[in-house]
């Protein structure tokens, strides 16, 4: 039986609408940290970098460090949200209702093990694209390897971003999680294709063209509104998209 997206994205909102305050506290949540993290990020381009030479010396006088920090700590953040809304889902599908300070607890408890594994599923691409920017400061042409980590990255990614899912809903190791969503994934490469398509392409490209139309304040609020409740809803996406994809033999 193959997956039907139509009706998970109908199911999802579905989900949203009937849990629509804790839904909301989490979207509520999230645009607290989008704003946060543009209000204390640090910009690169600094007065004297833009009126100097474009050379890598004003690369480095600029405020890297202070933007790498407080990029981390955004994604670290964010991360750790994506992952309470997940497990609050979880809890609530299987009618074990919880609050979100109960289910953040629970979260806390397993976020290392999270991290560990959002690392290892991105490690690929990162590799190739730091071959890539290294190339390009060093005014080199980037080599066919670094474009073969990329695709491969892509691939792998694919075949496991929801291992941190099963990670959260189940009690089982890093290890085990890993495997069991690699072995799972052997005969649906195409539905997993399809889901990261949607969550990790199409939606953040709709919401991009968004913030394009116009560079007013309220409007980019507005915006970060809407792709804080996009974002959360992908999670329920998320969530029941894994709940079939375990389902499937």
């Amino acid at each position: 039986m193959k997956i039907n997206f139509t009706q998970i994205l109908q199911d999802s909102w579905n989900f949203f609408r009937n849990q629509q305050k804790i839904m909301f506290q989490l979207v509520l949540i999230l645009l607290m940290i989008q704003v946060l993290s543009i209000l204390l990020s640090p910009s690169i381009n600094s007065q004297e970098a833009l009126v100097s030479t474009n050379t890598l010396p004003d690369v480095a006088n600029a405020d890297v460090i202070g933007f790498l920090t407080s990029f981390s700590i955004a994604q670290l953040a964010t991360t750790f949200l994506t992952a309470w809304g997940l497990l609050t889902i979880h809890k609530i599908s299987q009618q074990n209702y919880r609050t979100l300070s109960q289910t953040f607890s629970a979260t806390l408890s397993r976020f290392i093990g999270v991290v560990v594994l959002e690392l290892i599923v991105v490690m690929p691409i990162y590799l190739g694209l730091f071959e890539i920017g290294a190339a390009i400061l060093t005014k080199a042409s980037p080599s066919i390897i670094s474009l073969v980590a990329i695709i491969f990255g892509i691939w792998f990614f694919i075949r496991l971003n929801l291992s941190t899912t099963h990670y959260l809903a189940t009690q089982d190791s890093i290890g085990q999680s890993l495997q069991k969503i690699w072995l799972q994934g052997r005969n649906q490469k195409s539905a997993l294709f399809i889901y990261a398509l949607l969550v990790y392409f199409v939606v953040p490209a709709l919401v991009f063209q968004l913030t394009t139309l116009s560079n007013n304040m309220v409007f980019i609020l507005i915006v970060s509104g809407f792709a804080s409740l996009l974002n959360i809803l992908m999670l329920v996406v998320t969530y029941r998209f894994y709940s079939l994809f375990m389902k499937e033999s």
